[in-house]
């Protein structure tokens, strides 16, 4: 890669997430508490907070903060029930989305500045860059460029909101805006992430497996069953770990069911497999240096349990 990983981890510092009322990463602590979790979770793990999956030519890509752009083969095979088999790919600048459309593939990518006087030694991002490839690891030249703002107005849609919008087993269509409080089924709003009975904080992200609608909020992971509105966050459960354990308190930026489609309108439509036959990645973040240990990258495997990808 053309920076080191451990740069990558001090740029992580810094870098924002480029998600509708964008949030900053955790400073650095020298001592990591850990959230109480009831296994426990490798420490090898895939690092920082990136909030973006892509399918592109049956593989999967992602870009958490600290890694660079990742990527692995996605197929029904006994590959996908393991964790680990990660390739690293050298990238322009450094990566901070990904996204497809109309059959391309873009990496949006940004640069730092070292800070000066009382800001020393604090690299922030300058600008943007986009780049658009057929062939991911061929970037080519820069397609665009776009100023540096914390909320990333000024950047394309396909950026955005990549997360929020999916189609169920029953037809229906379940939609939310990265950090709001509304979910909506067809347009109607259907449960408030601060009513009485929910108290989640926010939604973020949402994906569907044949039985689940499973929602990222900033509290934790949740899921309900499609048609319901009865929501609990045992999500994907068995007698090793549990989502409860592991992400509660934290922001859930982005969740991947293995099986999900992205139609033609671009939206995702559900997994064949119910839950718990299903694997299924999580970004998840949480605040202050409590949490910075945790950070990263998780999957579901069936049978296995929860764990942190590495």
């Amino acid at each position: 890669m053309s920076m080191t990983k451990g740069k990558l981890r001090h740029i992580a510092l810094t870098l924002p997430l480029l998600l509708a009322g964008m949030v900053f990463f955790s400073c650095h602590d020298p001592i990591f508490e850990d959230i109480n979790k009831e296994s426990a979770i490798n420490d090898e793990r895939i690092k920082g907070s990136m909030s973006s999956f892509v399918i592109y030519d049956d593989y999967i890509y992602c870009a958490p903060a600290n890694e660079g752009v990742i990527y692995r083969k996605r197929n029904s095979s006994s590959s996908m029930r393991s964790r680990g088999g990660w390739d690293d790919m050298d990238c322009p600048e450094t990566p901070v989305y990904l996204a497809e459309e109309d059959g391309y593939f873009y990496m949006l990518t940004t640069t730092f500045e070292n800070g000066s006087g009382a800001s020393e030694g604090i690299y922030m991002p300058t600008g943007y860059y986009e780049y658009r490839t057929r062939n991911p690891g061929d970037w080519g030249d820069r397609i665009d460029s776009y100023g540096y703002d914390m909320t990333g107005d000024n950047l394309p849609s396909r950026y955005k909101n990549q997360h929020a919008k999916v189609k169920a087993s029953d037809g229906t269509v379940y939609s939310t805006t990265a950090n709001t409080n509304v979910l909506y089924r067809d347009n109607e709003a259907i449960l408030y992430a601060d009513q009485k009975d929910v108290k989640v904080g926010s939604w973020w992200c949402l994906a569907a497996s044949r039985d689940q609608i499973i929602l990222g909020t900033s509290t934790g992971l949740y899921h309900m069953q499609v048609g319901s509105t009865d929501i609990n966050d045992d999500v994907a459960p068995n007698d090793k770990s549990t989502a409860k354990s592991i992400f509660s308190g934290m922001t859930i930026l982005t969740v991947y069911v293995e099986g999900m489609e992205r139609n033609s309108s671009g939206l995702w439509e559900c997994a064949d497999d119910d839950e718990t036959d299903s694997v299924i990645y999580v970004f998840a973040t949480g605040p202050g240096s409590g949490y910075a240990s945790q950070n990263g990258l998780y999957s579901y495997i069936p049978g296995a349990g929860w764990d942190s990808e590495f």
